[in-house]
């Protein structure tokens, strides 16, 4: 009987972890007080005053440096902005042309639903350290590659040298605009209402020396797979000021 107990108990227990790890983590947007300028300083109080996004996790973590991705998000009428800082001891990049493989390189990415309800199809910025990026939407009906969409006003700064690891780097920082009405394939393009969500899988990959690949929202699976829009965290947007 005892031993009965015991695995009922092991049971309650891993149903329990399991149900925590599939949690989806959640984010409130709020709206800027003011005009963000998309320079890559961030030096805007509505930017000190957003909140940052649950530190990234490990999922499939082996060895290296664990180095930490802060993301924050601000929205207005026009734009849903975000940024990117990333701890970067060795900056790379090897890819400059638009809708190459920049995932390869120093790397973050956005992939969004902004209409959970209609399925499972995303939309996808790879974006790198230099700030190029491949665009485009995953409708899992046709080749990404087919299926491009508008690239976001980004610019980006660097505390350190790119591809030279005769010094050590710092960190590196992007920052976004995205225009709602730019992006109508799974969506009207329309601003966002008041509690609105939309799910976001946000990530950190690449980099030639201690590559990284980590993410806010984690992957359910075993293996490295970034692209499980099942497992995206969920964002809300709110008509309340970042500042008062």
């Amino acid at each position: 009987m005892k031993g009965i107990t015991a695995l009922i108990c092991i049971g309650i227990v891993c149903m329990s972890l399991t149900s925590d790890a599939a949690e989806k983590p959640r984010y409130t947007v709020y709206r800027t007080t003011g005009g963000i300028t998309i320079d890559g300083a961030l030096d805007e109080a509505d930017w000190k005053a957003a909140p940052a996004f649950s530190p990234f996790v490990f999922p499939w973590w082996t060895e290296g440096e664990k180095e930490q991705t802060e993301v924050r998000m601000l929205w207005d009428d026009t734009f849903l902005y975000i940024t990117y800082t990333c701890s970067d001891k060795h900056i790379w990049a090897d890819h400059f042309d638009t809708n190459s493989q920049t995932f390869m390189d120093d790397c973050v990415e956005m992939f969004w639903n902004p209409n959970p309800a209609a399925g499972l199809a995303y939309n996808m910025f790879e974006m790198n350290c230099l700030g190029n990026l491949l665009s485009v939407c995953n409708d899992r009906k046709i080749s990404i590659h087919d299926n491009r969409i508008l690239p976001p006003h980004m610019s980006q700064s660097i505390r350190g040298t790119v591809n030279d690891d005769s010094d050590t780097d710092t960190s590196w920082t992007l920052e976004i605009a995205v225009r709602f009405s730019d992006y109508t394939k799974l969506s009207s393009g329309a601003t966002p209402k008041d509690g609105e969500m939309w799910e976001i899988g946000l990530n950190r990959c690449g980099g030639k020396i201690n590559p990284q690949n980590s993410q806010w929202s984690q992957s359910q699976t075993p293996t490295h797979n970034f692209h499980r829009p099942e497992d995206f965290g969920q964002i809300f947007f709110s008509t309340k000021k970042v500042r008062k």
